[in-house]
């Protein structure tokens, strides 16, 4: 099967330090995929050799059939977007910001955006629901503003791949549900493909298409969220007693802790 995105016998990490291994995963165009896993299991570490902050040690990450690693730095910023935890904050507008994902596709010796990055900008500014704070500067914002204002940057890019790493992990759970709502939208009405670590378990039961589960440096578990969800799975890798069940209105899994409490109350 021709995978849209493919990741090759990866192993990359911190010399003698943590490392991760043996990583196969295969992603069809549109999907809207995440990864999960404790802390300290290697999502931050996979995060990093597919964007290139770490040099893998062996292995392959293709895009379209074409090894990463022969693209250049133009090439994979207009094919491949990316929003981090936390975004920088310089002393910069908003609209000034989004315009910085038009930087790609300037030619050299270009000092100034043209007007289709200003039309492109505001297509996506509108699309996020933004416009309102284009002259607003980065520090005036909230941090769930911070996060939308990243993936309209990221967009503007115009990329065939999104990846997240865990961009919702500082914001409560109004701004949660709005982000993963506009990256479900961005999937389904463009065409998004999307590679998204994510923290919360629900989070990713009720919005993603395929799960990846990491332990240890190494792929637990892969499937649909009914498939990677289960309640043995989560009490292997997380060490914790869980309850799963069934969503009534979406038809996907929802986890329900139990506490050591209860867990006693049943002992006895």
């Amino acid at each position: 099967m021709a995978y849209f995105f493919e990741i090759e016998n990866l192993s990359c990490g911190y010399d003698d330090k943590f490392h991760i291994s043996n990583i196969n995963i295969g992603i069809t165009k549109g999907s809207f995929v995440g990864i999960i896993g404790p802390n300290g299991c290697g999502k931050t570490t996979l995060f990093k050799g597919i964007t290139g902050e770490l040099k893998l040690k062996s292995g392959k990450i293709k895009l379209n059939g074409i090894n990463l690693k022969h693209l250049s730095h133009k090439e994979k910023a207009r094919n491949i977007a990316i929003v981090t935890q936390d975004i920088e904050t310089p002393y910069i507008t908003v609209e000034d910001y989004v315009l910085m994902g038009r930087i790609p596709y300037h030619k050299s010796y270009q000092f100034f955006d043209t007007k289709d990055d200003y039309d492109i900008a505001e297509k996506y500014m509108n699309l996020t629901d933004i416009a309102h704070l284009r002259n607003k500067y980065l520090t005036q914002l909230s941090g769930g503003e911070r996060q939308m204002v990243a993936i309209t940057r990221a967009l503007v890019q115009e990329p065939e791949l999104l990846l997240l790493d865990e961009p919702t992990s500082h914001l409560d759970i109004t701004h949660q549900i709005q982000v993963f709502n506009l990256v479900q939208q961005l999937n389904e009405q463009l065409g998004l493909t999307v590679l998204m670590i994510i923290h919360e378990l629900n989070l990713a039961g009720e919005y993603c298409d395929q799960l990846i589960l990491l332990n240890k440096g190494e792929i637990q578990q892969k499937g649909s969220p009914e498939e990677v969800l289960t309640y043995e799975n989560i009490e292997k890798v997380y060490n914790t007693v869980v309850i799963t069940k069934i969503n009534p209105l979406s038809g996907k899994p929802s986890i329900f802790p139990v506490s050591q409490k209860t867990l006693n109350k049943m002992k006895e």
